[in-house]
């Protein structure tokens, strides 16, 4: 409960609309209390007349359809339409606050969330599911909002109309209010209980949806490896497993909530029945009115709905809290951050210096990287090769600063690299990923996507640059052309280059080309080789490769094995040292042969 109080910011914000909806909505509960007061007045009128009559019984018709009675019923029912559309109209006034401003933090909330998700570490989303994540920015953010909407509407109703209603409820006759709340304390209680029930729930049923939903995530992103296996049954067992545990949890909880309604209404007609009684005996003693008992019945069913808000109020404030909880966390996690003293540096040329770096993912107690020292002078082209898993694409992110190194620092220009400002960093990095990423829309927009407010030129040459422009031109709308999800429509080596011609776009200072080149046949490849060579000779190149005939003309070539550096140099250099490099290039030159035969 307590966590809720950090989300008091969106109250200061928005403190102004939500003041006014409070006022509007205390306005209509004290014209709805008019209601049961029109009624009383009423029906004592009918009866004093009555009493004042010389008809007797008997004159009873003749006096309700006179025309005193009809003076008295009109204006009556004239003041109840007045009363009952006032209520309403600002009822309306109330929710266009309250709720609208709750939708307003709603947004407020999400946006942050994401920006959030945005600014976290890869560190995150290699620990925490998609499902998830995808739980935490659309069921919880809208479970928070309830606190803000329906949470805080009713929990201001119930005040304001209980207040009003029960303080005219004592003007009226004490006793009988007494006789009239007495099973309120009970259902309080039990409100309590359950409230208590409901958050502990609440809770657990969310981390049972975030896996459901990251198992049909993963089902649904693997659709053509399912189908390619024939395992649809494993995957729709392993689906229902989840959903299954899901509703069983859902189903501990709906049957707690479903108690509470019938409770409620017993308890309303327990007060009904006490109201009847003491008030029939009152009436009899001549200390109130029959007019009096319809105005507390009416006023025990306008608490009806209060009292009920009040668990629902409850629940919905428990389940906040809960996923209020889930979100702090999220927004809590530590951030890749910028040096408070950091400034940006001249990046006319780019010098890159690994100085003794060694890094471990977090939660590891393995170095993926040890005692790393590297030197990248401006223009170069530096290549790291090395079997799968010796730590190649570890030390490009560490450039991008998609991590930190755990020991040691690195140097662009001579300033640590964490003195550089993020953004200003990676916008002058290329980076195209060995798992190559498109999205649902046309080519253009995923090429024009490496640079903001690109024009059409500037993709075509982009296209041209990482040798994908033929393809695209081939297709029915060229470049038009929009791309099924993560760039189904394109072949394996389409989508490469495609994501090439992305980072191309952008001119980059610092391009890194992880294993990018693997989908692409010879041709190809020397053809995007040369663009490299001859048109970005003034960009740093740092291409991770498995096949040697790509990065031969290297300017420095790294071996990397178990996460250091076993040797350096050259092509020629590092085959006369007849060691890792040469044992592998003479592999693939093998492979290469019998594959031609």
């Amino acid at each position: 409960m307590w966590e809720l109080r950090k989300l008091n910011k969106y109250f200061r914000k928005y403190r102004k609309t939500i003041i006014l909806g409070t006022i509007f909505l205390t306005l209509s509960n004290a014209f709805l209390v008019w209601i049961p007061i029109l009624i009383r007045q009423t029906m004592d009128d009918i009866e004093l007349l009555n009493q004042e009559s010389d008809l007797g019984d008997h004159g009873v018709l003749q006096i309700l359809f006179g025309p005193e009675a009809g003076w008295i019923l009109g204006k009556g029912i004239l003041l109840l339409l007045l009363a009952s559309s006032l209520y309403g109209f600002l009822l309306f006034l109330t929710r266009q606050t309250l709720i609208v401003a709750s939708r307003k933090i709603e947004y407020d909330l999400r946006s942050e969330v994401y920006d959030k998700l945005q600014r976290l570490p890869q560190a995150y989303y290699a620990r925490n599911k998609t499902g998830d994540i995808y739980v935490r920015t659309t069921e919880d953010v809208a479970r928070v909002r309830e606190y803000f909407g329906p949470g805080f509407m009713y929990g201001v109703n119930t005040i304001t109309r209980a207040s009003i209603i029960i303080s005219i409820m004592f003007i009226v006759n004490a006793e009988l209010t007494l006789w009239a709340l007495m099973p309120l304390p009970l259902l309080s209680v039990i409100a309590y209980w359950m409230s208590s029930f409901i958050h502990h729930r609440s809770n657990e049923i969310q981390q049972q949806y975030a896996k459901l939903a990251g198992r049909a995530q993963e089902a649904f992103s693997s659709v053509r490896l399912i189908k390619a296996f024939a395992r649809e049954d494993y995957e729709q067992h392993r689906f229902s497993e989840e959903s299954e545990t899901y509703r069983k949890k859902k189903l501990r909880l709906d049957i707690i909530e479903s108690l509470f309604h019938p409770t409620l209404n017993l308890l309303v007609g327990v007060s009904i029945l006490l109201v009847l009684w003491k008030g029939g005996l009152l009436v009899m003693d001549g200390i109130i009115t029959v007019g009096n008992i319809a105005e507390f019945i009416i006023h025990v069913l306008f608490l009806t709905w209060p009292i009920a808000a009040l668990g629902y109020t409850l629940n919905l404030v428990q389940r906040s809290a809960a996923s209020n909880i889930r979100i702090q966390q999220l927004l809590n996690e530590p951030e890749i951050t910028d040096n408070a003293t950091g400034t940006e540096s001249d990046f006319s040329k780019v010098n890159i210096e690994f100085k003794n770096v060694s890094f471990r993912y977090p939660g590891s107690t393995e170095y993926a990287l040890k005692n790393i020292n590297i030197t990248i002078p401006d223009g170069s082209r530096v290549a790291l090769v090395g079997r799968t898993g010796a730590g190649k694409s570890t030390l490009a992110q560490l450039i991008t600063r998609s991590f930190d190194a755990t020991e040691g620092e690195i140097r662009i220009n001579g300033i640590p690299i964490k003195d550089l400002p993020i953004d200003f960093l990676r916008s002058k990095i290329g980076y195209v990923s060995q798992e190559t990423f498109l999205f649902s829309e046309t080519i253009t927009n995923n090429i024009a996507f490496g640079k903001e407010n690109a024009s059409f030129i500037e993709v075509e040459n982009a296209a041209k640059a990482a040798s994908v422009y033929d393809n695209i031109k081939s297709f029915e709308k060229g470049f038009d052309t929009v791309l099924g999800e993560r760039g189904i429509t394109l072949s394996g080596g389409q989508k490469q280059r495609t994501s090439i011609a992305r980072s191309l776009i952008r001119n980059p200072k610092i391009l890194i080309l992880d294993d990018s080149l693997s989908a692409v046949d010879a041709k190809t490849e020397q053809e995007i080789v040369n663009y490299i060579q001859n048109s970005l000779k003034n960009t740093n190149v740092v291409q991770i490769s498995h096949r040697i005939q790509s990065i031969r003309d290297a300017d420095v070539i790294y071996i990397l094995q178990n996460g250091t550096i076993a040797e350096q140099g050259t092509h020629e250099s590092l085959l006369n040292k007849k060691g890792l490099y040469a044992s592998m290039y003479n592999k693939q030159q093998i492979e290469k042969e019998l594959a031609e035969l």
